[in-house]
């Protein structure tokens, strides 16, 4: 990947660079070839058919050469190619200035111009003999017959310097040259950028083949701020959720067999224990069977909904929900295993009405969820209390508890699958640890938000859950979500 990557954006450059110079020597070969075809005069430099051209037009509209003189040297500044820049070439060329003059069809001079002429006769002395005059003649003919001819003395801009080397073959060699020096600067430096860009792609190729591999540790070292280096910085981005995941998958793999174990081992033993006639087979003997077997078809049931819920299809029958009536009937149904364990049990509604849209059992799952975690936690002589009450943008419902609170390291962790601050991971301690990964999951499904505080504001020790619901225009229409 990297030779043929290299070799194409290489192979880029370099025909960029040879259309450039090629280019370059081309039209200036050409724009010094257009110099070889001009005359100079009075500081102009002008191509004779140009003149040729004008002195035509000039014969047709006044039908012959009168007063011709007179307005001979714009007629020649007309036919000029640039004015007094073009001068100033033709000069820094060996060019000279040279003389001019217009013959009528009888040989006569009508109009002239140029050095060799100044001061030495006028400007349209018609009826001039001819005799001593030299140059190149340039006809001039109107409907087919001559009616002039221009005689130019002097020489066309030559393309042989004094040493007699061809100019123009000179000037393509020194383009040449200055293009090809030119082409090695920019081949070097199209080098330095190929590997300035294939150099940060071919780290990300090998790290995510290294991936394909199984290997989630491969990483790219980030460099800048441009496009490869936030590519770089979004590949390790995915290559740490992928990782994450895959920890995640190996523990949830792990923790579903650790939970299955248990019970499973238990109705192992009670059932070896009967066959080998250890217990008598009696009803009280096959309780621990029986509780046993609710423990798995409860946890079986919980992983259940903890997937429909992730996959995003957890299923809600939406309905005008009280939650004050919701909140006292599932206190309520607690109120005996509080009593039963000495713990004070509470629940106040500080600002009714207190109905929102929402899944009355979803919802009281939640909140069982988060009392039995509650009750799990808070030793005898302890209270919880229960309290619902108006939020911007819906109901607040807390749970709060007078129990040993959470660590901070665990805090972070809370709502995991299967996480337990209690590291003996007991059941009876640490629950299945799927309750309140279930609740977070249900209250989301609601549009809403669940978050814990250890301890609560103002206290020294326990933990308060809140439950934020919003009202029907922030929740999620239609049975599945």
């Amino acid at each position: 990947m990297n030779q043929r990557l290299w070799v194409k954006l290489l192979g880029a450059f370099t025909l960029i660079i040879v259309l450039g110079v090629a280019t370059t020597v081309l039209l200036t070969r050409q724009g010094t070839a257009t110099r070889f075809s001009h005359f100079m005069a009075n500081d102009q430099m002008f191509q004779p058919e140009h003149l040729q051209t004008d002195l035509v037009a000039y014969y047709q509209q006044n039908g012959g050469w009168q007063g011709i003189g007179t307005i001979f040297p714009q007629v020649v500044r007309h036919a000029s190619s640039g004015g007094m820049m073009s001068g100033m070439m033709g000069h820094a060329m060996g060019m000279y200035d040279s003389q001019i003059v217009l013959l009528d069809e009888n040989s006569q001079a009508v109009a002239r111009i140029g050095s060799r002429a100044a001061g030495s006769r006028a400007a349209d002395q018609q009826g001039e003999n001819t005799t001593g005059l030299t140059g190149h003649p340039w006809p001039i003919q109107v409907d087919g017959r001559q009616v002039g001819v221009l005689l130019i003395d002097g020489e066309l801009m030559t393309d042989v310097d004094s040493s007699g080397n061809t100019l123009l073959s000179g000037v393509t060699r020194a383009a040449l040259i200055a293009g090809l020096l030119a082409g090695l600067v920019a081949f070097a430096l199209a080098i330095v950028l190929v590997r300035q860009i294939t150099h940060p792609l071919t780290e990300l190729n090998d790290a995510s083949q290294r991936i394909a591999q199984g290997d989630l540790t491969a990483r790219v070292p980030q460099e800048g701020t441009d496009e490869l280096g936030q590519l770089g910085g979004a590949f390790n981005r995915m290559a740490s959720a992928l990782e994450t995941q895959e920890t995640l998958r190996r523990h949830l793999m792990a923790d579903v067999a650790h939970e299955l174990r248990t019970p499973l081992t238990a109705i192992q033993g009670t059932v070896e224990a009967l066959q080998d006639g250890i217990f008598p087979l009696t009803p009280d003997s096959l309780t621990p069977i029986h509780e046993e077997t609710l423990l798995l078809n409860r946890l079986v049931e919980d992983l259940h909904a903890l997937a429909q819920a992730e996959a995003g299809r957890l299923s809600l029958n939406l309905a005008d929900l009280d939650m004050s009536e919701l909140t006292e009937k599932i206190v309520t149904g607690l109120l005996p295993v509080a009593q039963q364990t000495g713990i004070h049990l509470s629940w106040q509604v500080t600002t009714p009405p207190t109905t929102l849209p929402g899944d009355a059992q979803r919802i009281g799952q939640v909140l069982t969820n988060l009392l039995s975690n509650a009750l799990r936690h808070t030793p005898a002589g302890g209270k919880i209390e229960v309290t619902v009450k108006h939020q911007t943008g819906g109901l607040l419902l807390s749970v709060q508890d007078s129990g040993p609170g959470i660590a901070a390291a665990d805090l972070p962790h809370i709502f995991d699958r299967f996480y337990r601050g209690d590291r003996s991971r007991s059941r009876e301690t640490g629950g299945s640890g799927l309750g309140l990964t279930i609740a977070r999951q249900l209250v989301e499904a609601h549009g809403g938000r669940i978050w814990v505080e250890s301890p609560p504001p103002g206290q020294e020790k326990g933990s308060v859950f809140h439950v934020l619901l919003p009202g029907s225009e922030n929740v999620r229409s239609g049975r599945e979500v």
